[in-house]
């Protein structure tokens, strides 16, 4: 049996990749599921929840004809469009006062204090 990372409380953290081959192992009928939480030492409950978002990860996919992303991505990639977002009105208000000083110094007439000859 493999060696798994785990967290501060004792519990084991299994990778993505391992629990899409421990669904797939139970999909192709290697070993019942109860067969298969007894081997890895979890309750059968776990091994049900990750072929119900295995299987909704991939009707999602289909579904949306489209890659599905972390949700962890999807959020940093949300904050950092809010945060460009918040740059550009910074910019296009710069934009906005320059362009208001600019028309502001057109109107006024040029005073030359050079000769005239």
């Amino acid at each position: 049996m493999e060696t798994h990372r785990r967290k501060a409380d004792g519990r084991r953290v299994f990778t993505p990749q391992f629990k899409q081959e421990q669904v797939a192992r139970v999909e192709r009928q290697e070993l019942p599921l109860a067969e298969l939480a007894r081997e890895l030492a979890v309750a059968p409950q776990l091994v049900r929840q990750w072929q119900r978002l295995s299987t909704a990860g991939s009707t999602a996919a289909v579904t949306a004809n489209e890659t599905v992303v972390p949700l962890s991505e999807l959020r940093l990639a949300q904050q950092r469009i809010r945060e460009l977002e918040r740059i550009l009105g910074k910019k296009v208000m710069e934009i906005e006062i320059l362009q208001a000083a600019r028309d502001e110094v057109k109107k006024r007439p040029r005073f030359y204090t050079g000769s005239t000859r």
